[in-house]
C-alpha cells in the first residue's frame, strides 16, 4: 500500500521499488558497493520472468560476475510481492507473488475507478497544445484528421498527469489564400449550400482553377515550343474537366465566379493583395469581407470536430494576435537589433544559419542533428511579412501564457519550426528547446491520390468519417448487434485508433483493411474486447451477482498474464504522456485485448469450476473493463454499448 490508507496509483511502481530495494540492500550487505542508478528494473514480458533487473553496470563497477552477485543475495529476504528469481546473462529475472500483487492491483483499480491510470506528475506545468490549425479556406482533410486526433490525445494524456492543459486552434486569416477565398465568397456566397466549409473550399478552388486557366490560355497564345504547348493543353483539359464538375455542383455560384474572373482577368491577384493589405490595416470593408468567409469555414470545421469530440479552449486569430496588435513589427525590430538580420534585394533576412552553426546553440534550441538550416526571410521586398515571421510573434504570445508549448505540425514544416526556435533564441529565449516542442507528424498517403486544395483534390475528413461509420455499421449488422450510435462510435474509434497506433514519425498509407480489422490491432478489436467484458458482467448481474462485491479471492496462474498487464497501465500512461507517445497506450490496449481474449477463450467465467473461481474471474473481467474504457477515453475513443 502507499502512504496512508490509500492504494497506490501505480502498482507497478511499488513492485519495481521492491525489486530495486531488495537488490540494493542485499548487494550492499554482501559487501558489493552499488549505486541505485546502476540497477535498471523493468517489467518483462518474455519467458524469463515477470520483472527483470539489468545488472551489467553493477558487474562492471564491482568487477564481479552475475553469479557472484547472486551468491550474496538471500531468497529468504525477498519482499512479499516477489516469489523467486533466477540469473541469465547479466539479468536477474523475478517471478511475482501473484497472491499479494493481485490484491494491490485490485485495490488500486477498484478504488480509483475512472481515474485509474492517472498518476500526477511531480512537477505540474501549464501547457498549451496547439493543433489542427487548418487554413480556413476548405474543410479538414485526411492530414488534418491525423493532426487533430494526435493533438487531442496528447492533451488528454498530459491532463492525466495533472498538468493544466489548454488546447488552441490558430486561425490563419492573413495571407493571399484567404483573400482569394474572400473575393470568391463575396460574389458567390449568397448561393451557399451544404456544409459551409465544403462550400468555401469549392469557391476557393473554382477561383484558383479559373485564374490558372486564364494564365494557361495566355501562355498558350505566346508559346511556340511544341512540347510546352502539349503540356499546357493537357493542363487546360484537366482544369476544364474539374471546372465542369463544379459547374454542375454549384451552377449559380460558378457562373458568377466565371463572370467576375473574366472581368478582372489576371488583375485578380492585384485585387487580392490589395484586400489583404487593407485587412492587415484593419479597414472595415476588408475586415467584413474576410471575416465573413473565415467564420463560415470555421463553422463547418467545428461541426467536424464536434463529431470527433475534439474541442478547443481557445481560437487564436492570427490577425488579432500578430498583426493588429503590432506584435510582428515589434519582433522584426528586436531581431534587427540582434545584428543577425540583413537586407537582400529589399527583403529582410534573418541569418538563422549563422546561429545554427554553433553546436551549443543548436542543442539549446532543440535543432536536430543533420538538419540543414537556411536563412529565413522576415519581410518581402514590398515590406509584407511571411507566415513564419508572424508565427514568431504568436509563439511569444503562447510562451507568455504557458510553461510548455507543444505545436502539432506536419514534418514538412521542420525547417520553418527550427528557424522559428532560432529566432526566439536570438530574442532571448535561451531555453526555447525545452519550452517549445515541434510535435512532428508525417503525412498520410492514399494510393493514386495527389492532394491539392487549389485544384480541389483532397480527401475530406467528413468523407472519411462517413465511410468509416458506414463500414462499421455493415460489420456490426453482420453480427446482428449494434445501433446507429454504436456504428458512429466504432467507426470514429477505428479512425482514431488507426492514427494513434503508429509512431507519428511514420508515413501512413491509408488502408480500410487495417482501420476496420475486427481481429487484431485496431480500434474495433479493442472496443469489441471491452464490449465482451461488459456483456459478461451484464449476464452475471442478471444471474444475481453483486459486481460491486466481487474480488480476486482465488487468483491462479491462469490469471497471471492479465493481472500483470492490468498493473502496468498507470506506468504506461505516465510514460506515454511524458514522452508524448500516444501510440504506447494504443499498443498496450491491443496487448491487453489480446491477453483478455485468450483468457476468455480458455477460462470460462460464469461456468468456472468453483464459486470462488466465478467470483475471481468476474472481478478480473470487471478490472479489464475499467482499464480498457479508461485507456480508450485517454485516446479520445468512446466505447460502444454493443457491437
Amino acid at each position: 500500500m502507499s502512504v496512508g490508507s490509500l492504494p497506490p496509483r501505480n502498482p507497478l511502481g511499488v513492485l519495481l521499488d521492491q525489486v530495486r530495494g531488495f537488490l540494493l540492500e542485499g548487494l550492499r550487505e554482501g559487501g558489493i558497493p552499488v549505486e541505485e542508478t546502476a540497477i535498471e528494473v523493468r517489467r518483462e514480458r518474455r519467458a524469463f520472468g515477470d520483472v527483470s533487473a539489468q545488472l551489467s553496470k553493477v558487474c562492471a563497477q564491482a568487477g564481479k560476475s552475475i553469479e557472484e552477485l547472486v551468491s550474496v543475495l538471500s531468497p529468504r529476504r525477498l519482499p512479499s510481492m516477489l516469489a523467486a528469481y533466477s540469473a541469465k546473462n547479466t539479468f536477474l529475472n523475478f517471478t511475482v507473488n501473484l497472491k499479494d500483487y493481485s490484491k494491490l492491483v485490485e485495490s488500486s483499480i477498484f478504488f480509483y475507478g475512472d481515474e485509474y491510470g492517472s498518476v500526477p506528475s511531480g512537477k505540474r506545468l501549464k501547457i498549451i497544445v496547439e493543433h489542427t490549425s487548418a487554413n480556413p479556406i476548405h474543410p479538414l482533410h485526411i492530414g488534418h484528421l491525423r493532426n487533430a486526433i494526435l493533438g487531442d490525445a496528447l492533451a488528454r494524456l498530459l491532463r492525466s498527469r495533472g498538468h493544466e492543459v489548454y488546447t488552441h486552434f490558430y486561425v490563419d486569416d492573413v495571407g493571399l489564400q484567404v483573400t482569394f477565398a474572400a473575393l470568391g465568397y463575396k460574389v458567390a456566397g449568397s448561393y451557399e449550400k451544404g456544409k459551409p466549409d465544403h462550400f468555401v473550399g469549392d469557391v476557393y478552388t473554382m477561383v484558383n482553377l479559373l485564374l490558372e486557366l486564364e494564365k494557361l490560355k495566355s501562355e498558350l497564345r505566346s508559346t511556340r515550343d511544341p512540347s510546352r504547348v502539349a503540356e499546357i493543353n493537357a493542363k487546360i483539359s484537366e482544369y476544364t474537366a474539374r471546372l465542369h464538375e463544379y459547374s454542375r455542383k454549384h451552377p449559380e455560384a460558378f457562373n458568377k465566379l466565371v463572370d467576375e474572373v473574366g472581368r478582372l482577368g489576371q488583375d485578380i491577384e492585384r485585387v487580392a493583395r490589395s484586400l489583404g493589405e487593407r485587412y492587415e490595416n484593419f479597414e472595415e470593408d476588408a475586415v467584413k469581407a474576410i471575416r465573413s468567409v473565415v467564420e463560415r469555414c470555421l463553422a463547418g470545421i467545428k461541426q467536424t470536430l464536434d463529431r470527433l469530440s475534439i474541442h478547443f479552449d481557445s481560437w487564436d486569430w492570427e490577425s488579432e494576435i500578430t498583426v493588429w496588435s503590432g506584435a510582428t513589427q515589434r519582433v522584426i525590430e528586436k531581431l534587427v537589433k540582434t545584428g543577425l538580420v540583413e537586407t537582400r534585394d529589399g527583403a529582410l533576412v534573418f541569418r538563422a544559419d549563422l546561429l545554427a552553426s554553433d553546436a551549443e546553440v543548436r542543442k539549446k534550441a532543440g535543432i536536430a542533428e543533420g538538419l540543414v538550416v537556411t536563412p529565413m526571410t522576415l519581410t518581402r521586398s514590398d515590406g509584407t511579412t511571411l507566415y513564419v515571421t508572424r508565427d514568431i510573434a504568436y509563439s511569444e504570445w503562447k510562451l507568455a501564457r504557458a510553461d510548455l508549448v507543444v505545436n502539432v505540425i506536419a514534418a514538412e514544416q521542420t525547417l520553418a519550426q527550427a528557424q522559428l526556435r532560432l529566432a526566439l533564441f536570438a530574442l532571448g529565449y535561451e531555453d526555447i528547446g525545452s519550452r517549445l516542442v515541434h510535435y512532428s507528424h508525417e503525412m498520410v498517403s492514399l494510393p493514386g491520390v495527389r492532394m491539392s486544395s487549389r485544384r480541389g483534390v483532397y480527401i475530406s475528413a467528413d468523407s472519411l468519417i462517413d465511410e468509416a461509420v458506414s463500414r462499421a455499421k455493415a460489420e456490426i449488422e453482420k453480427r446482428g448487434l449494434g445501433t446507429h450510435e454504436d456504428a458512429e462510435r466504432v467507426g470514429i474509434g477505428a479512425l482514431k485508433f488507426y492514427f494513434l497506433s503508429s509512431s507519428p514519425s511514420k508515413v501512413l498509407t491509408f488502408s480500410w483493411e487495417r482501420v476496420l480489422d475486427f481481429e487484431q490491432n485496431s480500434g474495433p478489436f479493442v472496443q469489441y474486447s471491452y464490449v465482451r467484458a461488459a456483456g459478461i458482467l451484464q449476464k452475471a448481474a442478471e444471474q444475481g451477482y453483486d459486481l460491486e462485491k466481487v474480488s480476486l479471492i482465488d487468483a491462479g496462474e491462469e490469471e497471471r498474464g492479465v493481472l500483470l498487464l492490468l498493473g502496468d497501465f498507470p506506468d504506461v500512461v505516465s510514460r506515454s504522456a511524458d514522452q508524448l507517445r500516444p501510440d504506447m497506450v494504443a499498443s498496450y490496449l491491443n496487448q491487453l485485448a489480446v491477453e483478455f481474449n485468450r483468457y476468455y477463450d480458455t477460462c470460462p467465467v460464469l461456468r468456472a469450476p468453483t464459486e470462488s473461481k466465478v467470483v475471481t474471474r468476474l472481478a478480473l473481467v470487471r478490472m479489464v473493463g475499467i482499464v480498457l474504457r479508461n485507456g480508450l477515453r485517454l485516446l479520445g475513443i468512446e466505447p460502444p454499448k454493443r457491437m
